[in-house]
């Protein structure tokens, strides 16, 4: 432990902020030390196993250790900032980016004491103890390697402390296990200006595209703030990756399998399939008066969970006690969408308090979407595979009867123009593609769009009109039917399977993507 007394406020700014190079901290700590033998006691190693008291006077800075390091500059510099993203920021890039040179543990912490109460040994390390633990803002990024080491990485900050923590466990960093760290440096440190943006941002990619021979698994979670709490829960590994985040505005929860790899699209299919979701996503929140910032998180969160998937493959193992193998052809992949099997959700924090003369009038938005796919049957001869996409909104809100008219409802009855608008949509695409004795027989994709709008209106209090208006179409395409065409059309002569094998296919993947606007579907 070190503790460094300042003699005033002007010495205390100038060891906080005087970090440009180590020098220059060594110096003003040493100036620190020798400007208080008459305010306070500095102690560096403290032994003694007894609890001195100091007197305190003027605040003072108490280091974990040392404080003539680069790591220590830098949380001397932060330290004098308030807010999450000035005191966190380039500090998990630093901790990842040291592992380019050093594979050990590491802690660090800084406390300012302002009274006397504080300035106790023991009350310093259970203070530093809770920076590492139990911060009012505490991030911590775990990291697990192929070859069985484990490093944890905390950063806490709280009123009156700034603390960071690396622990390597479990084994020892190999050379490419210091590479792959350093390399998520970047991606951990937009993740942490992510989250301690205002609003919020989940920007995660980064902290997906590692080499999965190398590091075999990530998990980042965050709690920021004491009141309005804003949490994260990310894990990533070769074959899941998931996100749950909460915060004032409301949760995102996404979740992505990845097992299924012979599924898997070429990159201009996956990015084919993702725009259709993140269209259909901004179609939701438009049409469910959602929150713009909760919807830009979850479309963030979406899209890095849905990229960088890595390496694709053409056989897929089923479950069970005698498993069965498949191989899968690029006629298989030609009439999916691309994209791992996921579940994703956003539900805002429902506003009871709109309209005081009707509190049961909630503003919400709830909104769904999934895909999930099954491989089945007894051999690659005579397989069958279905994939089902699905999604369902479910919000409700007011608005003014004036365009552009900010509502203002009271319990005046005057204040009560307004419309309530009840929305219930939900869509779903499913393809069904079947193989017999090795051809072919039946694909096709069965498509549905279903929306509910439900609006009052009310004029003065009194409701005027209540009208629901159902939109529905459903549709199937004959993805076989296609096929053959395409086959009739360009190479009659050879043989169906064999024009399936070696020729260029028709794209039917865009085909088989859910559309949730009836109308849309209906034209499409």
């Amino acid at each position: 432990m070190t503790v460094i007394s300042s003699a005033g406020n002007q010495a205390l700014n100038t060891l906080v902020t005087t970090t440009k190079s180590l020098t220059a901290v060594s110096s003003a700590a040493s100036q620190q030390q020798a400007s208080t033998a008459q305010s306070a006691a500095v102690i560096i190693g403290q032994t003694d196993t007894t609890s001195p008291v100091y007197t305190i006077t003027k605040p003072v800075l108490v280091w974990e250790r040392s404080s003539s390091d680069l790591m220590s500059s830098k949380l001397a510099s932060n330290f004098s900032n308030a807010g999450n993203a000035s005191r966190f920021a380039g500090l998990g890039a630093a901790l990842l980016e040291r592992f380019t040179t050093d594979g050990s543990s590491y802690s660090q912490s800084v406390i300012k004491q302002t009274s006397a109460s504080q300035a106790t040994a023991a009350a310093n390390v259970a203070a530093q103890s809770q920076l590492h633990t139990k911060a009012d803002n505490q991030i911590n990024l775990s990291i697990k390697t192929a070859s069985g080491a484990r490093v944890d990485i905390t950063l806490g900050s709280g009123d009156d402390g700034l603390g960071v923590q690396v622990n390597v466990s479990k084994g020892t960093l190999s050379d490419a296990d210091r590479k792959a760290l350093a390399g998520l440096a970047e991606g951990f440190q937009k993740a942490i200006d992510g989250l301690t943006a205002q609003p919020p941002k989940l920007d995660l990619s980064g902290l997906t595209k590692f080499d999965s021979s190398v590091l075999s698994s990530v998990d980042l979670h965050a709690t920021l703030g004491t009141t309005h709490t804003q949490t994260l829960d990310f894990h990533a590994d070769a074959n899941t990756r998931s996100v749950k985040s909460t915060g004032i505005a409301g949760t995102v929860d996404i979740s992505v399998d990845m097992s299924k790899r012979a599924l898997l699209g070429t990159e201009n299919q996956q990015k084919q399939a993702l725009n259709s979701y993140l269209k259909q996503i901004n179609s939701a929140g438009n049409r469910g008066n959602a929150d713009d910032s909760l919807m830009t998180m979850f479309k963030e969160a979406f899209t890095a969970l849905n990229s960088n998937y890595g390496d694709t493959a053409t056989t897929y193992k089923s479950r069970g006690s005698e498993p069965v193998y498949f191989s899968l052809t690029k006629t298989d992949k030609n009439m999916m969408t691309g994209l791992a099997d996921f579940t994703a959700s956003v539900t805002q924090t429902p506003v009871s308090s709109t309209n005081p003369m009707r509190p049961d009038e909630t503003d919400t938005f709830s909104y769904q979407v999934s895909q999930a796919s099954t491989i089945t049957g007894t051999s690659t001869q005579d397989r069958n595979i279905t994939q089902k996409q699905q999604s369902h909104l479910v919000a409700s809100y007011h608005e003014s009867l004036t365009p552009g008219l900010k509502l203002n409802l009271t319990s005046d009855r005057n204040s009560q123009n307004y419309l309530y608008y009840q929305i219930d949509d939900t869509a779903e695409s499913t393809t069904s593609v079947q193989y017999h004795k090795g051809a072919l027989v039946s694909a096709s994709v069965d498509q549905s769009a279903t929306n509910s709008t439900h609006i009052q209106k009310y004029v003065k209090g009194a409701l005027e009109s209540d009208i629901t208006t159902p939109e529905i179409t459903s549709k199937t395409t004959d993805l076989l039917g296609k096929l053959q065409s395409a086959w009739e059309n360009n190479a009659p002569r050879m043989s169906f399977r064999d024009y399936l094998d070696h020729q260029t296919l028709p794209d039917l993947s865009g085909m088989v993507l859910m559309e949730s606007d009836p109308a849309v579907l209906k034209n499409h």
